[in-house]
This record gives structure tokens, sequence and C-alpha cells, in this order.
């Protein structure tokens, strides 16, 4: 289950320690059982757009502090969301890297241009 080095970075920064307290005392009861009528107590934040999944490092930092995105999970709950998404399998990872390379490759081109064009013209 390999993160990228922002997720790692987010995940372990005290901004996100705060906020996943916060949100645990606000909602102490997993909401996925609570919607199927059990009182289980709620031990994880999830994320339900995933970190990784934004195209560009900031488009990352809001799916991870946006309050709308996080939902109160027992750890149940929480590692059967990830198995039936299969979000952590090694091609999920590897194409969601490929393409925010892909994302900043294609900023950097537009903000710097193909220099190896300019110097042969």
């Amino acid at each position: 289950m390999a993160h990228s080095k922002l997720y790692v970075k987010i995940m372990n920064s005290r901004e996100w320690r705060m906020l996943r307290k916060e949100i645990i005392n606000e909602r102490p009861l997993c909401e996925r059982c609570q919607a199927q009528g059990y009182v289980v107590l709620a031990r994880c934040v999830h994320h339900i757009v995933p970190v990784e999944s934004g195209r560009t490092e900031a488009e990352c930092y809001d799916l991870a502090y946006r309050r709308s995105n996080l939902q109160a999970l027992c750890f149940q709950c929480h590692n059967d969301i990830h198995k039936a998404q299969h979000s952590f399998t090694p091609q999920v990872i590897k194409e969601r890297n490929e393409e925010r390379l892909s994302v900043w490759a294609d900023q950097l081109m537009k903000r710097y241009g193909n220099k190896d064009n300019k110097e042969n013209e």
C-alpha cells in the first residue's frame, strides 16, 4: 500500500491530525453503520474522493481538508470501502502517478515552453 510523498506529508501534518480529531468529535458514530441502523463508534476519517486523485498539489490539499469530502467511519467500514474501490492496488497508484506527472509536465510546458525548440531557431 504505497502512497505518494504528498499524501504521506498531508496525513502526517498537524493540520490533518487536528481536523481528523474535530471530525471524530463532531461525528462520533460511523456514518455508514448509522445509515444501516447500527451504532458503532467512528475511528477513521475517510476521504470520499481520494486525496491522491487530485491532478495538482493544490487539488490534493483541497480534497484532504475539505470537510464535505470527509466521512467518519469505523475500521471495518473504512477497510470495506477501500477494498471495494481497489484504491491501493499497484496499478491504480501507478495510473494516478502517471496522470499527475502528465499534468505537471503540461503545466511546465505552458510556463516555460520547449527550450530545445527555441535554441534551435
